[in-house]
C-alpha cells in the first residue's frame, strides 16, 4: 500500500510541474507554477544562478538581450518569447521568474523547460 501512495504521489507532482524538485531538491527552496510563469527559489549564490541562466538559455534559444543589472534575459525559444529575470531575496536564496509567449498567448510549458534546465545547472 505505500508502494501505491508513493507513486501516486510521485505521478501527480510530475503532473503538477514539480519535477524538477526533485531533480534537484537540495538546491530548490520553493517552485511555483502559474497561468503564464514559473517562479523558483534557489538556495546558491545571485552569481551562479545568473550565470547558469544565461548558459542556458543561449543554449536553449536565440538570446535577444541580457542585461545583468536589471537581471533580465530575453531569448526567442520555440518561436517564443521567453523573459528570465534574477532577482537576489537573500544573501542566500535568488528567485528566478521565467514568462513565456507566443503571439501574447503564454506558453507554460516553454517556462518550465527553461527553469528545469536553469535548476539542472545549478543543481
Amino acid at each position: 500500500m505505500k508502494t501505491i501512495g508513493s507513486s501516486l504521489l510521485v505521478l501527480s507532482l510530475l503532473a503538477s510541474g514539480c519535477a524538477p524538485f526533485l531533480l534537484a531538491a537540495g538546491a530548490v527552496g520553493g517552485y511555483a507554477v502559474s497561468k503564464d510563469s514559473v517562479t523558483v527559489d534557489l538556495d546558491r549564490p545571485l552569481e551562479q544562478v545568473w550565470k547558469a541562466a544565461v548558459e542556458e538559455t543561449k543554449r536553449l534559444g536565440k538570446l535577444k538581450k541580457e542585461d545583468r543589472n536589471e537581471g533580465r534575459i530575453e531569448v526567442l525559444i520555440s518561436r517564443a518569447d521567453v523573459v528570465v529575470t534574477v532577482e537576489s531575496l537573500t544573501p542566500a536564496t535568488v528567485r528566478v521568474v521565467v514568462r513565456a509567449r507566443k503571439h501574447l498567448l503564454p506558453q507554460i510549458q516553454v517556462a518550465q523547460r527553461v527553469a528545469t534546465a536553469i535548476i539542472r545547472r545549478v543543481g
